[in-house]
């Protein structure tokens, strides 16, 4: 019998470290902190530089899709939280990535350029951590022949299936 409560008492200590580890730290994703998350993604509407015009912002939020059954091998899953804006704004390139930068890394954001593919440049790139075992992905460049009109985006895929629904 004493060695019943001692193996309770110790399984009772570990849990209780476990919920204040997961409190502190923020381990994995639930929809109760998704809004949260949708506004840290929504965070970049706050990057489009001072001198922009024409801007228009669109979002969308994490939810849970069913698979489709016209789709082989489609499945149950997550979305993924979108924000994006598009603006003109006639300064230099750099004068904008450099106002997109610093307003991002106010919010604790960190730049490191990438490729998004095989034979592309680097382009603006930073990352956001909010603590769900991904990070935020936020993108800028200019669309089009001239660097007038600018399209910054964010992103952030919920841990889990990533659905497949119907086109």
């Amino acid at each position: 019998m004493l060695k019943a409560v001692k193996r309770l008492a110790v399984l009772g200590v570990l849990v209780l470290f476990g919920l204040i580890a997961w409190n502190l730290f923020g381990f994995g994703h639930s929809i109760a902190n998704g809004s949260q998350i949708l506004a840290e993604v929504s965070e970049i509407r706050a990057a489009v530089p001072p001198n922009a015009s024409h801007v228009e912002a669109q979002s969308s939020g994490a939810v849970w899709i069913s698979g489709c059954s016209e789709v082989p091998g489609s499945r149950d899953g997550w979305t993924t939280d979108q924000v994006s804006v598009s603006f003109t704004d006639f300064d230099s390139r750099t004068t904008i990535i450099q106002s997109i930068d610093r307003a991002l890394k106010r919010g604790g954001w960190r730049r490191h350029d990438a490729s998004p593919g095989a034979g592309s440049g680097l382009i603006p790139h930073w990352t956001l951590d909010v603590k769900s075992g991904h990070l935020v992905q936020a993108w800028a460049f200019p669309v089009g022949p001239s660097t007038r009109h600018w399209y910054v985006s964010s992103s952030w895929s919920p841990p889990g299936p990533r659905g497949q629904g119907c086109p």
